[in-house]
């Protein structure tokens, strides 16, 4: 049966959770590319699990949805923000297998910009959210969405950079291709953090 009250609670409890296992994911993916090969799995297990928890969730908000009448935002755009937040553990999880099954060595200095970024994005989205589950915080929302979208900016100048750095050194083409994809992986889970904060925008203006 639909519940007629608002569960502002709930939504909010669920989101908070969401935004937990994106920085849970991001944390192990800046860990590891810290990280010895022999100790690279233990991070892909961190990051399974973060991806499987962002899963679930998601799977809850959407049940919720159905069985909730009156929602604090716009249905859909609840349910765009949990699939974007989803989104960013599910590319993290498919960078970390594809890290390993191409052996790529711990510290390899060319990926430190793009993870970095990723750290400083997720920084940014758990306030961002945070301040959307909070009432009268539309001004920090309008910022940390302005903020996730000058570090998209500065994503596609980093992923530039290197991909010019790539094909004006010489390399083994495997070796190439492998970078290539992995730079592309990494500016994806950059444009997810600028999704979620075009939603978050969204719902703070509908409701100013």
């Amino acid at each position: 049966m639909f519940s007629f009250f608002p569960r502002e609670d709930k939504f909010y409890k669920l989101l908070s959770q969401q935004a937990e296992f994106v920085k849970s994911s991001t944390d192990n993916l800046s860990q590891l590319f810290l990280s010895k090969q022999s100790d690279q799995n233990q991070s892909l297990a961190l990051i399974k699990a973060a991806k499987a928890g962002a899963k679930s969730t998601s799977l809850e908000i959407t049940k919720e949805l159905c069985h909730t009448f009156v929602t604090p935002f716009d249905r859909e755009d609840i349910q765009d923000i949990a699939d974007n937040l989803y989104r960013i553990p599910k590319t993290i999880e498919k960078i970390a297998e594809r890290v390993l099954l191409d052996n790529i060595p711990a510290n390899q200095g060319d990926f430190d910009r793009q993870v970095k970024l990723i750290a400083s994005e997720a920084e940014v989205m758990t306030a961002l959210i945070s301040a959307l589950i909070s009432k009268n915080a539309n001004k920090t929302v309008i910022e940390k969405a302005e903020k996730l979208n000058e570090l998209e900016q500065t994503g596609d100048e980093i992923r530039n950079d290197l991909l010019k750095s790539l094909y004006n050194n010489e390399r083994d083409i495997k070796d190439l291709l492998i970078r290539r994809d992995i730079y592309d992986m990494l500016e994806k889970v950059v444009d997810r953090f600028r999704d979620v904060a075009s939603v978050a925008l969204q719902i703070v203006l509908k409701h100013s």
